[in-house]
């Protein structure tokens, strides 16, 4: 595709965007005939022939020189960049996710849980099969050429489309991603058109100067997903039930999902999945169709947590909807773990616990919590917590809050503390922890904080180290540093 085309695209489109090429102000007939081999928005990714965005408010015009360094014969700057950088990247890939069914996951907790519960179920079906599921979650990442650990929950478009390409060069047919608030208000996911829009939880998070500027923006944002899918999937236990529905009525068909006869058996979780194709009483209105309730029963979940009974019947409305079986939603589901999710481990007397888990803002928190709360009468409940550096600072106040109500002691360590100061992140929580009620100390070290928690704990106590799950590496001063991973932690200190 030649740079005339871009060039024609933008005019048509009106936004407020122009395309350059370097070291001239006017675009010649040989800088238009010019073919674009490559697109980019990141100068170290640029090679001969790349079309570069220049985005972001840190951009910095030493990234535009290492591009055009590079190779690149034209660049796009503008007002509208994430707007022009979506349309872009949907052209130079050739609309990849039209030749696929694309599942979209969003949700203030349990999206990665869900993805997976799709993949798995599918996975067992003859309607996907194994490893013909792509996937791009805050886990990892699969899309049929690469597979690696992730560092955002979803990506810039331009490397998300780039993996939904693989995945259709692979032959993948089916893909699921875990779609940000962020994603969906800044167009990481544009153009776009989901087969299934899942919307597992809300609850507040991502508040702040860098991300939304109040709850409100936050659910509108989330809400969006809607006008991009054709088939809604909602959970009925969701803040805010009757508003998520009534934005999920613009889809074709909408699932509504709970469960019943939710119990604990031998260190599983089972339950009955209740899926109504339709809007069920007290949220159906004059007009709408009758709901159809499908039962799915005898689900046994291998994952501690009460709660991931409402990602599985998720998981199987969509699956479900897509050919899977009733005894391919049971099946498919036994036995499943999701690494970095509720990863149990315990110590030979088998009276200490340790649990290892992504949880990370307040509801995640509050439903782990209680859950453990639930599933273990009588025990102690510790918890090693950090707080990331730049983004969601709510959670300073919301998860001290929950565990001084929940936890009889937390532990205050590191989090990816980005550009801040790793010492006045933990002074700020341990401030609010204790304005609470709660009982805890600082340890900013968080290998050390794991290990004492664990090794100090008495027997009748659980320790939960949450916020990071199988991530082994550390975010600090713009680098990346590996570390050991929680789920690592867990299982060497416990065997001590």
């Amino acid at each position: 595709m030649k740079l005339r085309e871009y060039v024609e695209r933008l005019k048509k489109e009106g936004l407020d965007a122009e395309i350059k090429a370097p070291g001239r102000e006017t675009l010649t007939e040989e800088d238009l005939n010019k073919e674009i081999e490559w697109l980019s928005c990141d100068s170290r990714d640029v090679k001969p022939g790349t079309l570069f965005v220049c985005k972001g408010v840190a951009f910095k015009p030493e990234y535009l020189q290492q591009a055009v360094d590079k190779g690149a014969v034209a660049y796009v700057q503008g007002r509208d960049i994430r707007r022009v950088m979506a349309i872009y990247a949907n052209m130079f890939f050739e609309d990849p996710w039209k030749d696929m069914a694309l599942i979209g996951v969003t949700g203030t907790k349990g999206k990665s849980t869900t993805l997976y519960y799709i993949r798995a179920i599918l996975e067992h079906s003859s309607v996907c099969g194994p490893d013909r599921f792509g996937f791009v979650s805050t886990i990892d990442t699969y899309d049929g050429i690469n597979r690696f650990q992730s560092h955002l929950t979803t990506p810039e478009i331009i490397e998300l489309t780039e993996h939904l390409a693989n995945m259709r060069t692979s032959g993948i047919k089916i893909g699921g991603i875990e779609v940000s608030s962020q994603a969906l208000k800044y167009d990481r996911v544009y153009g776009y058109k989901f087969s299934h829009g899942v919307f597992v939880s809300f609850g507040q998070d991502h508040i702040g100067s860098t991300e939304h500027p109040d709850v409100e923006d936050y659910f509108r944002s989330k809400l969006m997903l809607f006008d991009r899918s054709d088939v809604a999937v909602v959970n009925l236990s969701n803040r805010r039930i009757a508003e998520v529905i009534d934005a999920a009525r613009q889809c074709r068909k909408i699932y509504c999902c709970t469960e019943e006869n939710l119990r604990k058996e031998g260190g599983e979780v089972c339950f009955d999945a209740v899926i109504y194709d339709g809007i069920p009483a007290p949220y159906a209105k004059e007009g709408d169709a009758p709901a159809v309730k499908r039962v799915v029963k005898g689900i046994r979940l291998s994952m501690p947590g009460l709660f991931n009974a409402e990602n599985a019947s998720e998981a199987a409305a969509v699956a479900m909807d897509l050919g899977a079986s009733e005894e391919d939603v049971v099946e498919g589901l036994r036995g499943i773990l999701v690494e970095g999710r509720m990863e149990f481990y315990e110590n030979k007397e088998r009276d200490v616990i340790a649990i290892a888990d992504y949880a990370h803002n307040e509801i995640s928190c509050r439903k782990l919590l209680e859950s453990a709360r639930a599933e273990y009468p009588g025990y102690r409940l510790e918890v090693v917590v950090g707080f990331p550096g730049g983004k969601g600072i709510q959670r300073r106040v919301d998860i001290p809050k929950v565990t001084a109500e929940l936890a009889d002691f937390t532990w205050v360590t590191e989090e990816d503390p980005a550009n801040e100061d790793l010492l006045e992140i933990c002074n700020e929580a341990y401030g609010n922890l204790v304005k609470f009620g709660g009982k805890g100390c600082i340890c900013p070290n968080r290998q050390e904080a794991a290990k004492r928690s664990i090794l100090e704990a008495k027997p009748k106590t659980v320790v939960m180290i949450i916020g990071k799950g199988s991530e082994a590496y550390a975010y600090r001063k713009g680098v990346y540093y590996p570390v050991p991973a929680d789920t690592e932690l867990a299982r060497k200190y416990i065997q001590m």
